[in-house]
């Protein structure tokens, strides 16, 4: 090689790694609705892979525990945090069952070039799940756990909301909406993960003893569907027949707000007379809370989940305490990205710094390119 080749190759790489560090420092600002503007979508964003320059950037694998719509917005802010911080990732869905998520780690511990795993926990006590996600760990893998979380010694750390604060704040709105207090029927499509666990206990302390049956008993009766959009609407219907007396409808997971609205819509007495309390804001959700069939949906923040994975994964893969200490202060180990309340009007009697109406969240979905969050 002649010294005018060594002295081109020695410029593109000074230059490679100067566009590196630019992109990096250019998304050290946290992004999202509350926190400024995000950068523009990656190439290819939704497509679940985004390469950015391959090679020896650090090759990512986002879990899932379901394949609803909401893993969009995820998959968007996974992608442009792949852009922004310099990864390779890519996103593998589960079809909603603890076997397929298993299924899943296997394929990943096959894979020595990955270095950092993010996964929504199908199952918090699922023993499988836990083992695998130690197997990773031990390969010398980084895990953390996204949306729903696994037990503290299986991950480093937790980004997503804090799902039993989110479910206090669903049980709130209900009181705000329903003073009188309730009877509930919830749904949800595995009652044993981690994030419906929560929200549910959430719920009910929000909402307090007016809303549950006695004290040994919550809800009514919690309907699950396994994932499964046809039972989750059949389940919507059943309640409805099962239980005359319950005028509080509680959609725990993302898919579950549509069939609640739909299927109670059908009955216009039955809709005034109850309270629809949903979690997330699902594509078909989005103009069940526009018509008013649905009276408010505690919306979480998925498009961070995504983001603020890809840079904290980083950072623990390249040991940078300059990030960590800003992501993880005082040896934290949860990032809570937060939740709003989306409401159809303004005249909602659900007030708060957190409250939105459906309109302005359009505004929000549309300057992301998403159809639902």
């Amino acid at each position: 090689m002649t010294l005018t080749n060594l002295r081109r190759n020695g410029a593109k790489a000074f230059f490679l790694s100067l566009l590196v560090s630019t992109l990096a420092c250019g998304g050290c600002g946290e992004s999202g609705p509350e926190t400024g503007s995000s950068p523009a979508p990656a190439a290819g964003a939704g497509s679940g892979t985004s390469t950015g320059k391959s090679g020896s950037l650090p090759r990512l694998v986002f879990l899932t525990n379901g394949n609803s719509d909401w893993w969009n917005a995820v998959e968007t802010g996974m992608n442009d945090g792949a852009a922004a911080f310099g990864a390779q990732v890519e996103m593998r869905r589960n079809e909603g069952d603890t076997a397929g998520q298993i299924r899943l780690l296997e394929d990943v511990l096959s894979l020595p070039d990955v270095k950092g795993v993010a996964i929504s926990v199908m199952e918090k006590d699922a023993p499988g799940i836990a083992d695998k996600m130690k197997e990773l760990t031990k390969q010398g893998k980084i895990v953390i756990a996204v949306d729903s979380d696994g037990p503290p010694d299986t991950r480093r750390a937790y980004i997503g909301t804090v799902n039993r604060k989110a479910g206090e704040t669903a049980g709130k709105v209900a009181k705000m909406l329903r003073p009188q207090g309730g009877k509930v029927v919830a749904f949800v499509g595995t009652a044993a993960a981690a994030n419906a666990l929560e929200r549910r206990e959430g719920f009910f302390a929000g909402a307090g003893e007016s809303f549950r049956v006695d004290s040994q008993h919550d809800a009514i009766e919690v309907f699950e569907d396994g994932v499964d959009k046809t039972k989750a609407m059949q389940n919507v219907q059943t309640a409805i027949s099962k239980h005359p007396d319950a005028n509080v409808f509680l959609g725990i997971w993302s898919y579950n707000a549509h069939y609640i609205a739909e299927e109670v819509s059908r009955f216009p007495d039955r809709r005034k007379s109850s309270t629809i309390v949903t979690f997330d804001l699902d594509e078909l959700a989005v103009q069940d809370v526009v018509d008013g069939k649905i009276d408010a949906t505690i919306c979480q923040n998925p498009y961070e989940m995504g983001y603020r994975g890809v840079k904290l994964l980083k950072a623990l893969i390249e040991d940078d305490k300059k990030v960590l200490g800003e992501m993880l202060p005082n040896g934290t180990d949860t990032i809570d990205t937060g939740v709003r309340i989306v409401v159809p009007k303004k005249d909602s009697p659900v007030k708060g710094d957190n409250v939105i109406v459906i309109d302005e969240m359009k505004k929000w979905l549309a300057s992301k390119n998403l159809k639902s969050s």
